[in-house]
């Protein structure tokens, strides 16, 4: 019995055999290295069959787990009960308990999408606050079977067919090979209550329809050992995933053009890789972009690979979660979407320096001495400006449309075509400083200095104009 194995789990003359569930998670925390040496463990706790077991089953293998439960209040008084239940149970097990209560709201309409939402932002809350480094979820065999029949459903690729993987960053899964009847059979012998959550039982939702119908159904019909198959198909499957995905981020990795701010590749290097390759490391990119690639439909990612043919510079795609995919000329470009910069307009003395803080830039105007080369430009972050065409000071500002520019050595023209000749994405042109006198283009950063501003053998006065 579970009692009795608790009582004499510490003592250091007594070691009781572990329980049949207990020894299955062992083996489980091991093949997928789960826990190492050191490591804090928070348990998140429903109060349901699945997560008092994994709780009973870490005491009994020696580990002391923190409790986390969240309390989302949509069944009114049953969510209080389940609170007060693993609030009662952390404590009969002296472990610490860690809880909150919320108003959750659908995400779109989802409110399953919601939930886990706000057990992910409190899980990480409780990690960084109480130091924990691992977050334990109780998602079982039978969840990953399900979760693998709803995806495959709903027309997911390999990738969203193994989700729910053992290990996932600090969150993991120790009875992701355990079924519901060895739970079941556990609490049984250990006399163990537990929640049982009156939603579980509603087949309005998706999951309970294949876990109470569907599922039962299928054995009865095609396949008495369903369950164990698709675990192993899962586990095939999985392995291959991680193989695939390795290549993926090797590939890409390999192939990164450095960015402020975004991800980049050669488009036509993508382009030309098997087209598995390049649906995944377009997939690889959004991460490194940043997103959880929640809601990347497979049409989504048809349409960036979309952007990689001929004559696509400039096209775009939006990406939900705030994420744009943009084609600039060689490049395939991957990027949040941030709040667009305020136009900006600043007013440099001469001599002076100013600071523009939209841009994170300090631009300084001086007087060049008698000793100085006045040449038009030394780097492209100085220039030397005739200062007799000058008045007391420029201004710094953003690019207009309209605006004209007759650099040294280039043919005048529109700034707009001087910026497409020169390759500077879309998305950074309405960031660029723009330097004028009075409504004429004096300099545009990291191009030459406009030709009726050059220095030449009559100037007077040589003003630099550099970029700190």
């Amino acid at each position: 019995m579970l009692a009795k194995s608790k009582q004499y789990a510490h003592n250091s003359t007594m070691t009781l055999p572990l329980s049949d569930l207990a020894s299955h998670t062992s083996e489980t925390l091991a093949k997928y290295r789960m826990l190492e040496s050191g490591d804090r463990v928070l348990v998140g706790v429903s109060g349901g069959a699945d997560s008092v077991s994994l709780l009973l089953v870490l005491k009994e293998l020696g580990y002391e787990p923190g409790v986390a439960h969240l309390n989302h209040g949509l069944r009114g008084t049953e969510s209080d009960e389940d609170e007060r239940f693993v609030s009662d149970l952390a404590s009969g097990l002296g472990l610490p308990f860690f809880s909150r209560r919320i108003t959750i709201r659908p995400v779109d309409g989802n409110l399953e999408a919601a939930g886990r939402a706000a057990r992910k932002e409190f899980f990480a809350s409780v990690c960084k606050s109480e130091g924990f480094q691992k977050v334990a979820i109780a998602h079982t065999r039978d969840d990953r079977i399900e979760t693998f029949l709803l995806h495959l459903l709903r027309g997911a690729g390999v990738e969203g067919i193994v989700s729910m993987n053992p290990v996932s960053s600090n969150v993991v899964r120790p009875l992701i090979e355990t079924s519901h009847e060895e739970i079941q059979r556990f609490l049984a012998d250990s006399a163990q209550p537990w929640r049982v959550d009156s939603s579980n039982l509603d087949l309005a939702f998706a999951r309970n329809r294949l876990r109470h119908d569907v599922i039962p159904q299928l054995e009865r019909l095609f396949n008495p050992k369903l369950r164990e198959a698709i675990s192993r198909t899962t586990e095939l499957l999985q392995s291959e995933d991680a193989w695939m995905q390795e290549i993926s981020s090797n590939w890409v990795a390999d192939n990164l053009i450095p960015s402020k701010g975004a991800v980049s590749v050669n488009a036509a290097a993508l382009r030309d890789t098997p087209v598995a390759l390049c649906r995944r490391a377009i997939r690889t990119l959004l991460r490194q972009a940043g997103s959880d690639l929640h809601d990347i439909t497979f049409d989504r990612i048809e349409a960036v690979r979309g952007l990689l043919e001929d004559g696509k510079s400039g096209k775009t795609v939006q990406i939900p979660g705030r994420f744009v995919a943009e084609r600039n000329f060689e490049q395939l470009t991957v990027r949040q979407l941030l709040e667009e910069s305020h136009e900006f307009d600043y007013v440099l003395p001469t001599p002076g320096t100013v600071h523009i803080p939209e841009l994170e830039m300090t631009f300084r105007a001086g007087i060049a001495d008698g000793t100085m080369v006045t040449h038009t430009s030394d780097s492209g972050k100085r220039v030397f400006v005739d200062g007799g065409r000058l008045g007391a000071c420029v201004k710094i500002r953003a690019w207009k449309p309209g605006d004209y520019y007759k650099p040294v050595g280039w043919p005048g023209g529109k700034l707009k075509k001087f910026f497409q000749r020169t390759r500077i994405p879309r998305n950074q042109r309405s960031r660029w400083p723009v330097i004028v006198s009075e409504s004429t283009v004096v300099w545009v950063a990291s191009f030459p200095v406009s030709r009726e501003f050059a220095p030449n053998g009559r100037s007077q006065k040589i003003v630099t104009l550099e970029v700190l």
